[in-house]
């Protein structure tokens, strides 16, 4: 397209340079053969005379018809090529201009329309990334919730079947202790039962702090901070300063020192007793004998001597003769020079 625009303009140049060339040359001839007209005595027209004295033939002279139409070449060609040149350029400027304006415009909004969706996609992908996070912080604590629910649960249930179990534990001991020991009389006394014995004043004649103002039976809600636990015949049982506790519904009864058991030391006001080829440890009606661990609590053999029975021991007579039980034991007392010691001895009543 452009070169065939080139094509068209050099062409009317060209055709315009001809045209000048031939009028030129006309009027140049024109001029001449009037001069030669005239001085040859002048020429006759038909029409008349010329302008200049010589005859015309009724059309103007070759000279005034080449003027003429020189000027009438002239000014046909020159606007005509000039129009035609500057027409065309400015069309084929101008249709140019106009589109590379639409494209500009056009670029400019594919421009805008691709930030716009840059934003746009930018803008989706962080709500739909909050969304999904407070849907998973969401997700978070309800499994969270659940987890505590479900431990409480589980807490409470391990909690009551713990106190189910310890309520029956205790329960079980009670119905041992008065089937080894009896149940408890006015006077504190534990009697009856498989192995019958007389516990009153056990704990009246033990000089220990832990034992002050205690009597057999009583219950205390919890235990001294220094207890040590001990099991006897398979039953649980805690010792403390000289005292024996044994769980009792929801706290712990005072009972009497449970045969079998071992702890790890002696009362304070404990003494030794020989008898049978053997030693014992003996404090306030109970013996003692050494072991691995600590002590045990045993059934004295018969023939072991005491200095002294506790004062709630009971008094029987059997045959005339006096004995003293106390805690399942039987003594007889007899003189030793002056003082008055204590043997053990079998059951008198059979």
């Amino acid at each position: 397209m452009k070169y065939a625009f080139l094509f068209r303009v050099i062409a009317i140049q060209t055709v315009f340079v001809f045209v000048l060339f031939f009028v030129g040359q006309g009027q140049v001839f024109g001029r001449g053969g009037g001069r030669g007209g005239g001085e040859r005595g002048g020429g006759f027209s038909r029409e008349g005379a010329a302008r200049s004295g010589a005859f015309s033939s009724g059309r103007e002279s070759s000279s005034g018809a080449r003027s003429r139409g020189e000027g009438a070449s002239r000014e046909g060609e020159r606007p005509t090529s000039s129009e035609g040149q500057h027409g065309a350029s400015n069309e084929g400027k101008q249709g140019t201009s106009t589109q590379n304006q639409a494209q500009r415009q056009q670029s400019r909004e594919n421009e805008t329309n691709t930030r716009q969706q840059g934003a746009d996609s930018r803008e989706g992908n962080r709500q739909n990334s909050a969304k999904e996070m407070q849907q998973s912080n969401q997700k978070y604590q309800e499994n969270e919730q659940q987890s505590r629910q479900n431990f409480a649960n589980n807490a409470q249930k391990s909690n009551q079947q713990y106190q189910q179990n310890l309520q029956q534990n205790r329960q079980n001991f009670a119905n041992n202790a008065a089937s080894n020991y009896g149940s408890a009389g006015a006077n504190g006394a534990w009697s009856g039962g498989g192995s019958p014995g007389t516990w009153g004043g056990y704990y009246a004649g033990m000089a220990t702090a832990g034992a002050a103002g205690l009597a057999m039976g009583a219950t205390v809600a919890s235990l001294p901070a220094q207890s040590t636990p001990i099991v006897a015949q398979g039953n649980p049982y805690y010792y403390s300063g000289g005292v024996y506790y044994a769980p009792q519904g929801n706290g712990y009864a005072v009972v009497p020192p449970p045969k079998g058991a071992v702890i790890p030391s002696v009362p304070e006001s404990s003494a030794t007793a020989n008898g049978a080829g053997k030693s014992y440890t003996y404090s306030n009606g109970v013996f003692y004998e050494p072991t691995g661990k600590g002590y045990k609590i045993v059934q004295p053999p018969v023939g072991v001597l005491v200095t002294s029975i506790p004062k709630g021991a009971a008094t029987v007579t059997v045959n005339g003769a006096n004995y003293f039980e106390f805690g399942g034991v039987w003594y007889r007392p007899f003189y030793s020079g002056s003082d008055v010691v204590y043997q053990t001895v079998p059951n008198p009543t059979g």
